[in-house]
């Protein structure tokens, strides 16, 4: 029975990997062939990885899985979840979840999370492959 579930956690695992690998692959892959600006590829990459991680949560949510493929959007966005409960709405309510704003609410915090997080991550990479190219722009494009 261990040795079953320890297979089945290794069977998700790597099928995140799998998926995730293959869509960053496409998402580099798909800018350059169509040339969109190389300057802002890796943006562009980020983006579109973030929009597409934040739409996966809110369409798996209830399930598991969306914690696997995307374990920094849910547990950040889990983390905003409750503060925003704490912050802005009334903790001591049954109704707790509708005493926030609808954006801050679970599946949707995910998606804004997943957006903010690769778009930063995005921003941030973009900067220094810029900053480096800048000086050898033979290897720019």
């Amino acid at each position: 029975m261990t040795v079953l579930l320890i297979l089945n956690i290794l069977a998700y695992i790597f099928l995140g990997v799998v998926f995730w690998g293959l869509i960053w692959r496409g998402l580099v892959w798909l800018p350059r062939k169509l040339k969109i600006l190389p300057g802002a590829r890796i943006l562009l990459s980020f983006l579109v990885l973030g929009i597409l991680m934040g739409l996966f949560s809110v369409w798996v949510w209830p399930g598991d899985f969306v914690t696997l493929l995307n374990v920094i959007g849910v547990l950040l966005g889990d983390l905003i979840y409750s503060t925003s409960i704490r912050l802005f709405g009334d903790p001591y309510s049954s109704q707790a979840h509708f005493t926030i704003p609808w954006l801050l609410r679970t599946p949707q915090v995910y998606a804004l999370v997943s957006f903010l997080l690769c778009g930063i991550i995005g921003v941030t990479a973009q900067i220094i492959f810029n900053s480096r190219t800048e000086s050898r722009p033979d290897k720019l494009r």
